[in-house]
């Protein structure tokens, strides 16, 4: 699958890779996927590693249409600090986790912050430098 996340640190920590071409349909399958996952346990960090051109069929309206399927769930999100890694060649994906930064309500009371640099991202989000 084009995105996918491991659950790590007894529920407390969430590893995501989007690679390949990521459709509208798995960014939200992956989003509801998480958002309702019973491994996760407050506090969680999730680090989102987006490879190059992976969000290329991603819009805006994709992403506005996960908020909306987010409010729909019964099952309140459970709030948590967002890191999402992007290189520096996908100017798409950068203005795409800006968007999605800028949505902060999902994550409530936490935050997002968008990365060039997966490891001052796991710094940040206290993951460790992945090794």
């Amino acid at each position: 699958m084009p995105i996918s996340y491991k659950v790590i640190d007894d529920g407390h920590g969430i590893i995501a890779h989007a690679e390949g071409t990521v459709s509208a349909k798995e960014f939200i399958d992956y989003e509801v996927a998480h958002a309702t996952d019973n491994r996760i346990r407050t506090p969680v960090s999730e680090l989102l590693i987006i490879e190059n051109k992976a969000l290329s069929l991603i819009t805006n309206g994709d992403m506005e249409r996960i908020l909306e399927l987010r409010l729909e769930i019964e099952q309140k999100p459970t709030p948590h600090r967002l890191g999402i890694v992007i290189p520096d060649s996908d100017p798409h994906a950068w203005n795409l986790a800006r968007f999605y930064e800028g949505m902060v309500e999902l994550h409530s009371p936490e935050s997002v912050i968008v990365f060039g640099d997966e490891v001052i991202a796991r710094t940040w989000l206290g993951l460790g430098d992945g090794s």
